[in-house]
């Protein structure tokens, strides 16, 4: 029997790891014990949905090593890979709880990966880490502000692609959610060169998806969709809301990690995102969903940007498809904006065969108030 088992299976990423992988394992076993309520609120946690017919729960904490250890024993050498997707995932909350935001990230990575090289050492490992493992680097580069975005100067080796994974770890501030996640991240590592595993770590830029249950504190995509359905304001934060991000579709990241469980290379590390053609900043990502919805968005501005809160973030991925060549992100922005809408609101758009019409930005959303007279200024 073949076994794929995912933490944090009650999340974005690995909720879909386990739609997924459901059609490619025999059986699935997911483990969540629901903190992410504790973390971001009920708002934070999507509706429940169908389980695939071959899914089995666990409610564990990643944290406790007894725990996962007699779920990780009764499979066994059956288990072929294991997602790692657990975590909390809030720069703002992690500032608050700095000691449950270590234990659960780190930690609880660390205490997965020890589970996994005691019952199933065999088994493939995949690790989610974060861009916010380098902390404000990217503000270090050659920055350029246009009328709606950041952008890094055409001259700069960064601007064709993104940015790769030779980017700087240190002398940069960072918030304490990033030096959980670095820790994470460089203790995959090691579990993957120095002891052998199959480890593999993706630092992942922006995600979303249809499902996911997106907050102020963490999905801003999901957010601001959501936001709009219900007619609420949503808050764009800082950088005169040019701050610029690449998305990947959730389902895409997936395939990443099949991919590498297919041809694992044991303690590298992978960039993931959407790149540049699936990246644009907060304004320009209002104004696509305005033009494919017909949808005014209300939002409100708070001038003062968040600790550690880059400007500038594109994925190069370069790297990972150097590896596995077969992958591309089939997904792109207008994919991800009318699923979340659809899911938000119930109805699904008729765009005529528009759905991949090209991302660009169709005018500037509307400041009002202080944030008008800053924009101006800008």
């Amino acid at each position: 029997m073949d076994v794929v088992v995912v933490t944090g299976s009650a999340g974005l990423v690995g909720g879909e790891a386990v739609r997924v992988l459901a059609d490619r394992f025999d059986l699935v076993v997911g483990i969540d014990n629901m903190m992410r309520r504790d973390f971001l609120g009920a708002a934070a946690v999507g509706a429940a949905v169908e389980a695939p017919p071959n899914h089995r729960h666990h409610a564990v904490d990643v944290r406790d090593l007894e725990a996962l250890g007699a779920v990780l024993r009764e499979y066994g050498s059956d288990v072929r890979l294991v997602v790692h997707a657990a975590g909390q995932p809030s720069a703002e909350w992690a500032a608050d709880a700095p000691l449950v935001d270590f234990e659960v990230n780190a930690l609880g990575t660390v205490t997965a990966l020890e589970a996994v090289r005691r019952w199933c050492p065999e088994a493939v490992v995949v690790v989610v880490s974060s861009r916010r493992v380098y902390g404000a680097a990217p503000d270090a580069l050659p920055l350029v502000e246009t009328a709606t975005r950041w952008e890094v100067d055409p001259a700069h080796p960064y601007h064709e692609h993104g940015v790769d994974e030779s980017l700087r770890l240190d002398r940069v501030d960072r918030t304490f959610l990033g030096v959980s996640k670095l820790a994470a991240d460089l203790a995959a590592q090691e579990y993957g060169r120095r002891l052998g595993m199959a480890v593999g770590v993706f630092r992942c830029g922006s995600l979303a998806g249809a499902r996911h249950a997106g907050v102020e504190l963490d999905g801003f995509l999901s957010h601001l969709v959501r936001s709009a359905v219900r007619g609420a304001a949503f808050r764009v934060i800082g950088h005169g809301g040019k701050q610029v991000r690449d998305v990947l579709d959730a389902r895409d990241l997936v395939e990443m990690f099949w991919q590498f469980y297919l041809s694992p290379r044991p303690g590298e590390v992978y960039h993931a995102g959407g790149g540049r053609e699936r990246g644009a900043s907060v304004l320009e990502f209002i104004a696509r969903y305005e033009y494919l919805t017909g949808r005014e968005v209300r939002f409100d501005y708070a001038p003062d940007h968040r600790f550690a809160d880059v400007r500038w973030w594109l994925t190069d991925t370069r790297k990972f498809r150097r590896d596995y060549p077969d992958w591309r992100p089939v997904h792109d922005p207008s994919d991800v904006l009318l699923s979340l809408h659809r899911h938000w609101s119930g109805t699904a758009l008729d765009l005529g065969g528009s759905g991949g019409v090209e991302f660009v930005h169709h005018g500037s959303p509307r400041l009002s108030g202080d944030a008008a007279a800053r924009e101006e200024s800008l």
